[in-house]
C-alpha cells in the first residue's frame, strides 16, 4: 500500500508537466513557430518581412509537412486557440541565431488567468505570467 501511494506521488509532478506541455504542444503556436523556423531556415537566415509573407510560405509547404503538425487551415493558426484572439506578432528581418537568445515574434493578446503563450524565433514556447511578458517583450 505505501508503495503504491508513493509511486502514484512520485508520478503527479510529471503528469502537471506533461498536461503543461500537452497544452503548450497542442496549441496553434507551437506549429507557427515550427513554420517561422522553416522559413528562416530555407530562406538563409531572414525571416518573413510581415503576416503575408509568412502565411504565403505555409500555404506553399507541402500537404504532409501541415498535417504532421496538425494544420488544417493556415489562417487559425493565427489565432490563439486559448483566448481566442490573433496573434499579436512582430517581424524582425534578422531573428536570433542558435546559440543566441531568441526573440519573441508572437504571443496572446490576452492569454488565461493572467497567463499569456509567447513565441520565439528559436521555436520556443514558454507561458508566462505579465511581469516576465513585461520583460520579454516591452513594447508589445
Amino acid at each position: 500500500m505505501i508503495i503504491c501511494v508513493t509511486f502514484t506521488l512520485a508520478l503527479m509532478p510529471g503528469c502537471e508537466s506533461r498536461d503543461a506541455s500537452s497544452a503548450t504542444e497542442s496549441s496553434n503556436l507551437k506549429p507557427l513557430a515550427v513554420m517561422y523556423g522553416r522559413f528562416i531556415s530555407t530562406n538563409s537566415g531572414r525571416g518573413p518581412k510581415d503576416e503575408q509573407e509568412l502565411k504565403q510560405f505555409i500555404r506553399g509547404r507541402p500537404q504532409e509537412e501541415l498535417s504532421n503538425l496538425g494544420v488544417t487551415d493556415v489562417e487559425s493558426l493565427f489565432v490563439s486557440s486559448r483566448d481566442k484572439k490573433p496573434y499579436k506578432l512582430k517581424f524582425d528581418p534578422k531573428p536570433a541565431a542558435p546559440g543566441q537568445f531568441s526573440n519573441i515574434f508572437a504571443w496572446e493578446q490576452d492569454g488565461i488567468e493572467g497567463k499569456r503563450y509567447i513565441a520565439g524565433t528559436l521555436g520556443e514556447i514558454q507561458e508566462v505570467d505579465e511581469a516576465k511578458f513585461r520583460e520579454l517583450v516591452p513594447n508589445p
